[in-house]
């Protein structure tokens, strides 16, 4: 089974990703992913996973730290998603590779130093399937649910470490490709796939609820709002529907495959399209409010802040639109970039506010993450892969 394989080829073809590498790495082959918790920011983004000063974009640490070394013919990542703080750790999902041959971990690194706590290895290893991890892990604050690139959603209980492994409590098997994080909301597990299926699972025992059917494959992760799912699929709809049974409340078509994960507001939907375009929708019947033109695929979660929603894209530009805009004859509203220059990076990553800073992680290259003023969008600071501010763990 080769890692590079499973995302590089099918996962980013999508939005052709045909990235060169910075800083001496590989050319990325995952998405990558930041949380923020605080003051802490936690990025993982291809070779490295790193944690970061939110005000002042210090590293903390990374892994694997700088001068790491593993056995001959070893490496550590790709890693992919948005890492999870869970406990005394942070967990996020990634790869060994053994002379070119990858199988799919999860990693638990200790949030104070970074170092390894522990590691969970994918079971079944096998040459014709892929296994591989393209989106972050979620829990309910007992489990962690890890859903992976050979259709398997796994439970994983931490509470009593088995010769340093946690426990497989429940598999959910799915007939495709699991790209997206599982939601996790009211005591159930909603898990989309590419077998065109939007699962709902019992989060205790792993019993399916129920199953909804798109026309096509869902890859990004459905949000919930007082009892209503909204998700999109690449069928060119965008769905809305009932938590408690799965039934479709209202649908929405749009001329393009879907793969934001939508914010929504009390009264209003937002997401963007592989083609550009970014849309407002009512989130009780899902007329539209209005659309944007943008450039380049848009994949990151739309940011909303005041009165504005930031919106990134694959074309390196920040978009800014108003939250709540008057359209013009043709549904359009207007907008404007956030920066006419652009970062020459794609973006891809959900961005951040923190404290009036925008964060922006960046796709392929370096500087990882940087962080512009929103009052003058200046500049603040970089995460960068080539220096480190803190000493690197044992």
């Amino acid at each position: 089974m080769k890692f590079a394989k499973s995302l590089s080829i099918s996962l980013l073809f999508a939005v052709t990703l045909s990235a060169c590498g910075g800083g001496g790495e590989p050319p990325p082959s995952s998405f990558p992913g930041m949380a923020i918790d605080g003051q802490a920011g936690y990025l993982a983004n291809n070779t490295h996973v790193y944690k970061f000063d939110v005000a002042t974009g210090a590293e903390r640490w990374r892994y694997p730290a700088l001068g790491q070394t593993f056995e001959s013919g070893q490496t550590h990542g790709p890693f992919a998603g948005e890492p999870l703080r869970f406990q005394k750790w942070v967990i996020v999902g990634g790869a060994i590779a053994q002379n070119g041959v990858a199988d799919a971990h999860i990693y638990a690194l200790d949030d104070a130093t970074g170092a390894l706590a522990w590691r969970w290895a994918v079971p079944g290893a096998n040459e014709t399937q892929l296994r591989d991890f393209a989106d972050g892990v979620a829990t309910d604050g007992k489990l962690i649910f890890a859903a992976n690139g050979n259709g398997t959603l796994y439970a994983l209980d931490t509470s009593g470490l088995d010769g340093g492994q946690p426990k497989v409590v429940w598999e959910l098997k799915t007939k495709n490709k699991l790209w997206s994080r599982p939601l996790v909301a009211d005591g159930r597990i909603y898990q989309s796939s590419l077998d065109h299926t939007l699962y709902a699972v019992d989060a205790a025992s792993g019993k399916p609820v129920w199953t909804f059917s798109a026309g096509a494959s869902i890859a990004s992760s459905p949000v919930i709002q007082n009892g209503v799912l909204f998700v999109g699929a690449f069928d060119g709809n965008f769905y809305a529907l009932d938590a408690a049974s799965g039934a479709v409340k209202w649908k929405s078509p749009v001329d393009a495959w879907i793969w934001t994960r939508a914010t929504v507001t009390a009264d209003t939907v937002y997401f963007g399209d592989t083609k550009g375009r970014f849309y407002a929708l009512n989130a009780a019947d899902g007329s539209r409010r209005y659309i944007a033109n943008l450039g380049g695929t848009i994949h990151a979660s739309p940011l909303i802040e005041d009165n504005s929603v930031y919106v990134v894209s694959t074309d390196g530009f920040v978009y800014v639109l108003p939250k709540n805009g008057a359209p013009d004859a043709n549904g359009l509203v207007a907008l404007q970039r956030f920066s006419d220059t652009g970062l020459n990076r794609r973006l891809i990553a959900s961005p951040a506010i923190v404290d009036g800073h925008l964060l922006l992680p960046l796709f392929d290259g370096d500087p990882k993450v940087t962080a512009l003023k929103l009052a003058d969008r200046l500049k603040v600071w970089d995460v960068t892969m080539a220096t480190a501010t803190a000493p690197a763990p044992k």
